[in-house]
């Protein structure tokens, strides 16, 4: 997502990753990808749990990508189970952003 994130810039678009962790582990995640954009700590998992996002067989977290426009509604929500597939929905995401760009 990272080398991505210009791409959602120039559609005036903001990126945030939401960690099930604690602030300690956000923050080394963060640099240790030297990443551009805020990772948020939740480690109650309270937006987890406010997507659906519990874990398959208690190992595998399931991860979703969501787009909310300026109004607040969600205008993209992909879940999925493994977190690789981001890759593949990289398009989806910035077809989205274009369109809202587009909306106003």
């Amino acid at each position: 997502m990272g080398r991505l994130y210009a791409n959602f810039q120039v559609n005036n678009c903001e990126v945030l990753v939401i960690l099930g962790e604690t602030v300690d582990k956000a923050q080394r995640y963060a640099e240790t990808l030297h990443l551009p954009f805020a990772v948020l700590a939740d480690p109650e998992r309270s937006v987890y749990h406010r997507y659906g996002l519990d874990k398959v067989y208690l190992l595998i977290q399931r991860t979703a990508s969501v787009v909310v426009d300026r109004e607040g509604r969600i205008r993209y929500l992909k879940k999925v189970t493994n977190p690789m597939t981001w890759l593949e929905e990289s398009r989806d995401l910035q077809r989205v952003v274009h369109d809202l760009k587009g909306d106003g």
